[in-house]
Parts: C-alpha cells; structure tokens; sequence
C-alpha cells in the first residue's frame, strides 16, 4: 500500500514538472495579445496648446473654404485643370511637415455620381501626375495605405509635437476641398476647446442654441486640446474631431516616430454624440 502511494506521488510530481517546462500554447497566444493591446510606455507626452491648433487649422481651412467646386471635375475619371487647387501649399501653413526630397503631394479626382471628393498621393516631382482615378487604381491594388505612392509614405515631419500633430491634421482634414454631395460627410475638424467647439456647432442650419449649450455642457468634462506621446519608436496623436454626422469623437492615430511616418493603428472614441439628422 505505501508502496503504491508514493509511486503515484512521483506519477504526480513528474506529470506537474512536465507540463510545467512546456509552453502552453493558450497562454502564448494569449501573451501575444497583451502585447498587441498593450498601451506603449511613452518617455514624453505634449499637450498642444489650443492657440497654435486652432491657427493651424483655421489656416488649413482658409486654403480650402474659397475653393468651390469646378464643374469639370463633376464628370466620371474627371482630370484636373491648370489653375486648380496645389496641394502642396498645405505646407505653407503646414510648416512642420514636408514632402521627401524630390516628392510632391498631388491628387486624383474620385467622381461618383451621387458624391466626389480628392484622393491624395504622393509622387516623384519629375514623374508625370495620373491623368484620373481610373489610371490612378489601376496603378496598384493594394488597399490606400498599402501602395508606394500612399502620401503619407513621403511625407516628414521635423521630429517635434506640433509635427506629429500636423501629419495628424493632414491626415484627418487633408481631402476636405472640392467636396461634392455625399462627400461631405466627410468633414470632421479637431477641435481644441469649448471656444472652438462652439465655433463648430455654430454657423449652419440644424444647431439651435439650446442644442449647442446641451453638447458642450456634455463636452465639459473632457480634455480637448490635443497630445502627442512619443517614445523611442513610437508617436501616438489624440485629438478630438467634431462631425455634424457623429459628433465629439477622440480619434488616436499611432504612427511610426521615423519618416516614413506609417500609420499603425486608428481608433475613435464617440465623447458626445450628436447627429444633425441630413440625409444627402
């Protein structure tokens, strides 16, 4: 009887040491997701002062408000005339970013019918533009931010908060010109504090005032001007962006701190929701 009781405590004891040197497989997958999760240890977290983003954007839209829209691009594979907008004076408000040597920021016209809207990328200064949208899809199947000529691949900022911030900016406001129909759904703004948020709400049919005192009392609350994290590899930008079809929403974009600035990862967080209630 002894006998038996202590092979079966060395049965036991061998059966835990066993299992005990071998990887489990549940708990590498689930490592492996931690580590995807895992919010990055920042060495430096700025907050951008609410003075310079509004400027930075009030000087992004000022380039694009004037613009309307130019009747010949309302056609299917429409092509750009000489005299319509350049983007690349973006980087004169843009100051902190700047196309890769020997590259431009250049757009195609993207025209559907019912909505019409800019799609950017970005190609060599000598290298002939795409005549439309057609020759620019064709040139490559992948997914946006998956082709050579996504812009955001040429685009370097100088290594500072307000850089990151204003590839964030590009990136978030970039394509709002020359907007047709249901493209304008596509107008969401960051916003930096309630001055600036009430300065989104107002201005248009659909916000009355009682509304708008409702929303930023909600807003309160929140932190809105927006922070850049960066540590030795990383930067992640936090911004808050108002849509009339959504409302106050924090959108997080994490990118590579090295140009090429590769975006990594989105995400969005709905603050105060709201939703004028247009259809197009």
């Amino acid at each position: 009887m002894m006998i038996d009781k202590t092979l079966v405590q060395i049965f036991l004891v061998l059966s835990i040491l066993a299992v005990s040197l071998q990887p489990s497989c549940s708990q590498g997958e689930m490592a492996d997701e931690d580590l995807a999760i895992a919010e990055p240890s920042w060495l430096l977290v700025t907050t951008i002062s609410p003075s310079y983003s509004k400027d930075i954007v009030a000087g992004l839209e000022a380039l694009q408000e004037p613009l309307g829209f130019p009747g010949h691009l309302a056609a299917e594979d429409a092509e750009k005339s000489e005299g319509d907008f350049d983007t690349n004076l973006y980087f004169d408000v843009l100051d902190r970013i700047s196309p890769q040597r020997g590259y431009v920021l250049d757009y195609v016209y993207r025209y559907a019918g019912i909505g019409g809207g800019p799609v950017l990328y970005a190609r060599k200064a000598q290298a002939p533009p795409y005549r439309n949208f057609s020759e620019y899809a064709a040139a490559s199947q992948n997914k946006r931010a998956d082709r050579e000529d996504y812009y955001l691949r040429q685009i370097a900022a100088d290594g500072s908060p307000e850089g990151y911030f204003q590839v964030a900016l590009l990136r978030i406001q970039g394509e709002q010109f020359y907007q047709y129909w249901h493209d304008a759904y596509n107008d969401g703004r960051i916003v930096s504090d309630l001055e600036d948020a009430r300065a989104s709400l107002g201005g248009w049919f659909g916000a009355d005032e009682s509304t708008i005192d409702g929303l930023l009392s909600d807003l309160a609350g929140y932190e809105l001007a927006p922070t850049v994290s960066m540590n030795k590899d990383l930067v992640k930008v936090e911004a808050v962006v108002f849509t009339k079809w959504g409302g106050f929403i924090k959108r997080s974009i994490l990118m590579e701190r090295v140009a090429p600035h590769l975006i990594l990862g989105e995400g969005s967080e709905v603050l105060v929701e709201y939703d004028c209630g247009i259809m197009f």
